[in-house]
């Protein structure tokens, strides 16, 4: 089976050694771990929800993933098991599930998971126990039925507007939305991003029309980039700045 790990641990301290040490002890040596990243920025949710939300579209049915960016390691926030389309997600529950949309949510029940679970590396301890709990004896018996999850950054749909925010600024500078393509399927007048004003989008980074632009990138979301620099620092963009996008009158 498929199962992925994405973490802010870094390649430092042996915290990734231990996390597939004890998968490969539970599920045996047949189990394929498959690392999307360790290097989410330290306690960064947000960042994480984008990679989270992205990742998965792209893994087959059946696929286990573990996350952990965990500001709250060791205190009364919850771990859950989350279902989405046919896969398995286990996370503490904060922003890094944000931005998908569960078929199901279960609160794990630590205390019956690993009574004796480390309070500084749950990841270890109750995570990794609980994928593996799911594996065996299936997800409707671990922990009790959630309805919803504490937090979404869904952006928010107004009439004839959109708004939406920053949640990821990847490696060279581009800032990228919560918006989805699908959100711009009428047209649109303008998007407004702090003082810039966005009329169109482009097909590529490098436009003849302007050396800063805003485009649908390969995930299906709105973003914006600065052809060969850093967009983010051209403009000082920060997580969770706001979009407007204003639609097309019907």
């Amino acid at each position: 089976m498929i199962l992925t790990l994405t973490t802010d641990f870094s390649d430092s301290g042996g915290f990734v050694a231990q996390l597939k040490a004890e998968l490969i002890k539970l599920f045996g040596e047949g189990i394929n771990i498959i690392d999307i990243t360790h290097n989410i920025t330290p306690f960064n949710t947000i960042e994480a929800a984008y990679i989270t939300a992205t990742a998965l579209d792209k893994f087959p049915e059946d696929s286990m993933h573990i996350v952990v960016v965990d500001p709250g390691v060791g205190t009364q926030r919850n771990i859950v098991a989350v279902k989405y389309k046919g896969q398995i997600i286990v996370s503490p529950e904060n922003e890094a599930l944000s931005l998908i949309e569960p078929d199901e949510i279960r609160v794990i029940e630590k205390e019956e998971v690993n009574p004796k679970s480390s309070k500084t590396f749950e990841a270890r301890d109750i995570m990794v126990r609980a994928a593996y709990l799911i594996h065996k004896n299936g997800f409707e018996n671990i922990g009790k039925k959630k309805e919803t999850l504490c937090c979404s950054l869904k952006p928010e749909i107004k009439k004839r507007k959109v708004v939406g925010k920053i949640v990821y600024i990847d490696n060279f500078g581009n800032c990228i939305s919560n918006i989805k393509e699908e959100h711009l399927k009428g047209g649109f007048d303008k998007i407004i991003l702090k003082n810039l004003i966005f009329r169109h989008l482009e097909d590529t980074y490098h436009s003849p029309t302007s050396s800063y632009k805003a485009l649908i990138n390969s995930s299906g979301y709105l973003e914006f980039a600065y052809f060969k620099k850093s967009f983010a620092d051209e403009f000082g963009i920060g997580y969770l700045d706001e979009i407007e996008v204003y639609l097309t009158e019907e």
